[in-house]
């Protein structure tokens, strides 16, 4: 009965796909002949004028150490410091020839990154540092370390600095040599498993020394004595409290952790006879075993002499869960939007498009893991190709970050993963976590740079507290009502959270949310607290008005015009990133050299989805199939409009030029003077993404 229930599925499906595609393909062809070529270099660019290397202050570590100081990361000398950052992925993206090394380093600054997550460096070479050769997983590869070597080198030479994981418990695969019960059942980076089995611990702890006691001949440092590292976590997306992680244990693991679970109860003189569930369904021993982990394994560091700020992992999927990590020296979530794991199909839901009352958005996602007193950080978060609307979530994260006063975030991917290095590349989108020549992502990361390391965007004047008794915690199953409580305040101000113990404060009460008048239920369009940022969920439009930039983004269409600082911007094109930043550090209104990029949606030639089934923004049905991912080359759409420029006085002469994929002057753009501005329409002769304009 299922089998021809299914096949009917099936055949109706074919059908609806086989009808709507051929018009659908008839209308995406016609469609991609408007679009244009286009896409960003990852090697260097000499001369672009799409270059922020200024904001890094090179070499990387020239202030001391990375340290944590009132809620926020200083260097030794008592400078504060944010991170905007990439992540590059070992598979095989960290070990690029030396040549390479250098072109990659001075194009990351180029682009206004300062920091870089090596990811997943516990592969096996030629993919990570560990040599294969070994029956074990315990030996570095030497030509694999002097790659890695000498890329921190040049990264460090040219102001970025670097974050590791350091425990080897992320890709790490066990071998017959590291004698570890069933270690060809142990699933890579041997999660769950590392927080309570010895022999994984002491393996752990000689990864970790062996690696940061190395000496990169090339610094002449060891690791552990390396300014430029800025930060340190023990693992990746690895935690207890996760069920389904659990559920995989192998079976000696999972009686070794439920013999420690009915110990501990009998310890705590509980029968065991009225204990309901299972060991992941007890909120305390979770918490307990997490916890004396982490805090054994930060007390190891400390002792080998590690001096930057350590963390644990990056998913804390519970408050309870949150607590335990905020004993750390700082906090760290990993949100995505769109994800797509196996490339066939997406969501294709515009995040600009989603209420700030969705806990499931990327800023709401990172404002829950925030914890009072502790710099937060995202080590990973993306907004992934092939989502045609992507490309305004970089400027609305970068925004929103830089409103929360968050510490640092890490993009996923700049390059790596897959098999993919530095070698013969094509100008197509690979995954959607390779993201090194996307002009969705990386045309307009170095835009979000300014907002977030220049200070384009100011922080909230106000800040909201939540705080949690821990005791209560362990009985709350339901995390996900907490999130909707707490979901749209990071859009208009500061949130926070603080875990405390009973004994404590033993005349505290019930969690208390705030509530804010500012963002009621009734309100679409959503103010920051600055003034600075405009959110409207049922339009799909994102505003920024700071002194020194500004962007009118999204389904801005159906928007006759939006100005500011003498700026302004119209187009017909239903969805647009539009956004104009000061080249001179002075405010728009007073500023000579002006950068404004035009950014829509992005595809590989070729690319074919199915059509929408449907197209509500809160559906969360996979209802777009990838047909094709097409090839190369990237192509931009086209988008039609106009920029108008204020004039400063009547005397006042202004140019025009659109920039090439380099950042490189191509052309002079006609212009039309009129009284008071000065206006051009788009797109030129030379498409592009970017325009500069210059006052004389």
């Amino acid at each position: 009965m299922h089998i021809i229930k299914n096949s009917k599925k099936l055949i109706a499906g074919f059908f609806l796909i086989l009808f709507s595609f051929f018009p659908m393909k008839i209308f995406q062809e016609k469609e991609e002949k408007e679009w244009f070529p286009f896409y960003i270099p990852w090697n260097y660019c000499k001369g672009s004028i799409v270059d922020f290397s200024y904001l890094l202050d090179a070499p990387a570590g020239k202030y001391g150490f990375v340290t944590v100081k009132d809620g926020h990361f200083y260097f030794q000398d008592g400078e504060r410091i944010r991170f905007w950052g990439l992540n590059i992925h070992s598979d095989k993206g960290c070990f690029p020839t030396h040549s390479q090394a250098e072109d990659i380093a001075k194009r990351l600054a180029q682009l206004g990154c300062n920091i870089i997550r090596m990811h997943f460096l516990d592969n096996e070479a030629p993919c990570g540092i560990i040599d294969a050769r070994y029956n074990d997983s315990q030996h570095f590869s030497d030509s694999q370390m002097e790659r890695l070597d000498y890329f921190i080198y040049q990264l460090k030479q040219n102001g970025v600095y670097t974050c590791f994981d350091v425990f080897g418990l992320g890709a790490r695969r066990f071998k017959a040599g590291d004698n570890a019960p069933e270690f060809n059942k142990i699933s890579p980076g041997a999660g769950g498993i590392s927080f309570f089995n010895k022999r994984i611990i002491e393996l752990s702890k000689k990864f970790a020394i062996d690696f940061l006691s190395h000496v990169n001949p090339y610094t002449g440092n060891a690791y552990i004595n390396e300014p430029c590292i800025a930060m340190i976590e023990m693992t990746n997306e690895n935690t207890l409290f996760l069920k389904s992680l659990c559920e995989r244990l192998p079976s000696y693991y999972k009686e070794e952790i439920e013999g420690i679970w009915r110990e501990r109860l009998v310890s705590k003189g509980r029968d065991l006879k009225d204990v309901k569930g299972q060991w992941y369904e007890d909120g305390e021993f979770l918490f307990e075993l997490q916890g004396e982990y982490q805090k054994d394994m930060y007390k190891y560091l400390r002792s080998i002499g590690v001096k930057v700020p350590i963390g644990s992992s990056n998913l804390p999927y519970s408050n309870l869960n949150l607590a335990v990590d905020s004993n750390m020296d700082f906090t760290d979530m990993h949100p995505y939007w769109d994800l797509c794991d196996r490339l066939d199909r997406i969501h294709n839901r515009p995040l600009v498009k989603q209420s700030h009352f969705n806990p499931q958005t990327i800023i709401n996602i990172m404002a829950a893991a925030k914890v009072d007193g502790k710099p937060f950080i995202s080590t990973e978060w993306g907004s992934n190709w092939p989502n045609d609307w992507r490309a305004v979530d970089i400027l609305t994260t970068a925004s929103y970050a830089a409103l929360n006063d968050w510490d640092a975030l890490f993009l996923y991917s700049y390059g790596g993963g897959f098999g993919l290095s530095w070698d013969n590349l094509e100008k197509r989108l690979y995954y959607g976590t390779v993201i090194f020549n996307d002009p969705a992502k990386m045309g307009l990361f170095p835009i979000a740079s300014l907002i977030f390391l220049r200070g384009d965007v100011r922080e909230a004047i106000n800040k909201y507290s939540v705080s949690y008794n821990i005791d209560k915690l362990f009985n709350i199953k339901d995390a996900y009502q907490d999130k909707l409580k707490t979901a749209g305040i990071p859009y208009v101000s500061k949130l926070e959270k603080d875990f405390y113990k009973t004994l404590d404060r033993p005349n505290s009460g019930e969690t208390n949310y705030p509530y804010l008048k500012d963002i009621s239920k009734e309100n679409k369009r959503v103010l920051s607290d600055t003034g600075e940022l405009i959110s409207d969920y049922e339009k799909g439009i994102f505003i920024l008005k700071s002194p020194r930039t500004f962007s009118f983004s999204g389904f801005v269409g159906k928007e006759k015009q939006c100005e500011f600082s003498g700026i302004e911007f119209s187009t017909t094109s239903d969805f647009a990133t539009f956004t104009v930043t000061s080249l001179d550090e002075k405010a728009l209104k007073d500023s000579s050299h002006f950068l404004i990029t035009v950014v829509g949606r992005v595809r590989n030639s070729g690319q074919k989805f199915t059509p929408h089934l449907t197209k509500k923004p809160n559906d969360l049905e996979r209802d777009v199939y990838i047909l094709n991912k097409g090839e190369e080359p990237i192509l931009v759409e086209t988008i039609n409009g106009k920029i108008s420029v204020k004039k400063n006085s009547s005397s006042e002469a202004i140019k025009v030029f659109s920039l090439d994929e380099k950042g490189l002057r191509k052309s002079l753009v006609p212009i039309d003077i009129g009284m008071s501005s000065f206006s051009f329409n788009i797109p030129t002769r030379y498409k592009t993404i970017y325009y500069e304009i210059v006052r004389e």
